[in-house]
């Protein structure tokens, strides 16, 4: 599923950013910072995309900047471990674990285009492992689209509601996926009471109100984006494809109503983004990739 990309104009200095350069410095702080755990069973996954900067403009454009989400750093079910792409980058962790990288042009002569493709690598886990609980509240409350107090969300929620977070849970995803239509891709995002009051929209609809059902019933839960995938891949841009993480039995777990997976298969879904409703980073509201500056980016 592709978004239409919003564009951020915040320099890296306004979010108090401080970047990691190269990729062998970038990989490095991956590598120390992944897990080495053996208890789940576990797959190496590569996801490759290409992509190009063009200059539609009659005059050269200087200083432009590319944003983009890589794989989330660590997740109950995926470690990042490396990118791999000959184009020059600075990296950041955010603080919500979101991996971002920053590609900076100086210079695109008039009608220029420049080619580049980027790996990334990840291990994925085919069970989810415990996670801290710490953050839950983070993951509680009304959010744009995500409209938790809305009195129609509160009264379907309150009907889902059982006697355990994980019934409820289950509840939740089995309404979902049997009352609300598949809409095909939809540019714009509608959210949970548009879901909850058409009865259709596309995967970010379906988990906008997973989400907002299962945090009416107090459980901790997130909208994902990333890619689907049980083998290595280069994504297309439409492959994008949004899904909930619910807080439950200790750990984060997947609940895709849209494709109707419930929990697993966990390992074939890479995460590359955690929804919130506000700007966090200085990809804005983006969801895959932002650009600062007027080149263009095809990927």
């Amino acid at each position: 599923m592709q978004r239409r990309t919003a564009l951020s104009t915040v320099t890296a200095a306004a979010w108090g950013i401080e970047w990691l350069t190269g990729s062998a410095l970038a990989n490095e702080a991956l590598n120390a910072a992944a897990v080495q755990e053996q208890k789940s069973a576990q797959v190496t996954r590569q996801l490759r995309f290409s992509a190009v900067l063009s200059n539609p403009q009659g005059k050269r454009l200087v200083d432009q900047t590319l944003w983009m989400y890589l794989p989330i750093k660590r997740t109950s079910t995926q470690d990042f471990i490396a990118v791999d792409t000959k184009i020059p980058f600075a990296m950041h962790t955010d603080a919500v674990g979101h991996s971002i990288i920053k590609i900076q042009i100086g210079e695109l002569p008039p009608f220029a285009q420049r080619p580049f493709s980027l790996t990334v690598q990840t291990v994925q886990f085919a069970t989810p492992r415990a996670s801290e609980s710490g953050n839950q509240n983070d993951w509680l409350h009304t959010e744009r689209f995500t409209e938790v107090s809305d009195s129609r969300v509160q009264a379907q929620a309150r009907a889902l509601k059982a006697s355990t977070p994980l019934q409820t849970a289950r509840n939740i995803y089995e309404w979902v996926a049997d009352s609300i239509a598949y809409a095909g891709f939809i540019a714009d995002d509608l959210g949970a009471v548009y879901a909850l009051s058409e009865r259709k929209g596309d995967c970010t609809e379906y988990a906008f109100l997973v989400v907002a059902l299962a945090r009416a019933n107090q459980i901790a839960a997130r909208m994902v984006g990333g890619y689907v995938a049980d083998r290595d891949l280069a994504p297309r841009a439409d492959e994008y494809h949004n899904w909930a993480e619910l807080y439950v039995e200790g750990a984060w777990q997947m609940v895709d109503a849209q494709k109707k997976n419930w929990l697993s298969p966990c390992a074939d879904y890479t995460a590359f983004r955690f929804y919130r409703g506000n700007a966090i980073n200085p990809l804005g509201l983006a969801h895959r990739f932002a650009v600062e500056g007027d080149m263009q980016v095809r990927m």
